[in-house]
């Protein structure tokens, strides 16, 4: 091919860059040290299955497993092993094997990847096309000639039920390379740029496009608006007092339309100075491809942990609303408790 990243090599930037940039890219946009944003956005595979643990009990509810290390970035290791253990003992969890399969992918372990994707994509009777995309991801990963093959093949059949899948644009024109037809990997490329991509990403691909001769001027399409949503967060005046000083205030964001699964975004900041005002959008997602903008209704929970950990324990407060596309801000009250 051209002058250029290799294409495996370009692959892998692209796959880290859709996970890592959407916590590391928002961290600099606000000041804050490099060195912080990337250590947290290395740390995102143990804090996607943390979050994933501490979410999918359904109504904030305890969670059995354990609480990570206050303040701290959790042990990779440790929260594999969890959710390992917890598909061990619930393997109908579609949600939790997804999460495996893009976890293993992070840690280079593609083999593995593909036989986690495997089983949420059978538990879909073959039809979810993010673990379909997932098993096509790996075995490219595994060996690029599958682009020409079974990857290749399902990669077009995402393409064909969700033509504005980011991944699978970027997939597709990579099979479509391989097939040597590059009008369709400009297309798809294009096509991908006019989605809510990171910036780190967009510079990537157009970066490739260039090198294969392409206009620069088709490969610098502007990023769409992201969505956000403000949120007033008070707590009422029986809880208050429950409240200690250093808590914790967590502000989650799930598909009001589905039933658990991992949360869609998430923020933390400190719990002082109630009421208070926050914003959640897109670049808090949890995992790439999965963000507010896909929603038609919106799930709000927010929860004080005086704790301070992710996992929801007895006795913290928390309350909820529900979001759609062009309302307004929205308020929540926390006046429940978490019950034992």
């Amino acid at each position: 091919m051209p002058d250029g990243l290799p294409v495996f090599l370009v692959i892998s930037i692209i796959a880290a860059l859709l996970a890592a940039a959407l916590v590391a890219i928002p961290l600099l946009r606000q000041g804050g040290a490099p060195v912080t944003a990337f250590v947290l956005a290395l740390g995102i595979p143990a804090g996607a299955v943390f979050l994933y643990l501490a979410g999918s009990n359904y109504g904030w509810t305890p969670a059995t497993t354990q609480t990570a290390a206050q303040g701290g970035i959790p042990d990779l290791n440790a929260a594999l092993a969890q959710l390992e253990a917890r598909l061990q003992a619930q393997p109908d969890d579609r949600d939790g094997w997804l999460l495996l399969g893009n976890t293993y992918l992070q840690m280079q372990r593609p083999a593995d990847a593909e036989t986690a994707f495997g089983q949420a994509l059978a538990l879909s009777g073959g039809e979810d096309p993010t673990a379909k995309l997932g098993v096509a991801e790996a075995l490219v990963l595994q060996d690029r000639n599958a682009l020409t093959g079974q990857a290749g093949t399902m990669i077009e059949e995402v393409l064909a039920t969700e033509p504005d899948n980011a991944k699978a644009l970027w997939y597709g024109g990579l099979a479509a390379l391989a097939r040597g037809d590059r009008p369709t990997v400009q297309a798809r490329w294009e096509r991908m740029l006019n989605q809510d991509i990171p910036d780190p990403v967009r510079q990537a691909v157009t970066q490739q496009m260039q090198s294969l001769g392409f206009a620069a001027d088709t490969a610098t399409a502007a990023a769409p608006a992201q969505t956000a949503i403000d949120v007033r967060v008070s707590v009422s005046d029986a809880l208050e007092a429950q409240l200690a000083p250093d808590a914790m205030l967590f502000l989650v964001a799930r598909d009001a339309n589905a039933a658990g699964g991992p949360p869609v975004a998430a923020v933390r900041e400190q719990a002082a100075g109630l009421p208070r005002m926050l914003r959640i959008s897109d670049a808090n997602a949890m995992l790439a491809g999965r963000n507010l903008s896909q929603l038609q209704n919106v799930r709000l929970i927010a929860r004080v942990s005086n704790g301070g950990g992710a996992i929801a324990q007895p006795g913290d407060v928390f309350g909820e609303a529900t979001w759609a596309p062009g309302e307004g801000a929205v308020t929540i009250v926390m006046d429940q408790v978490v019950e034992p």
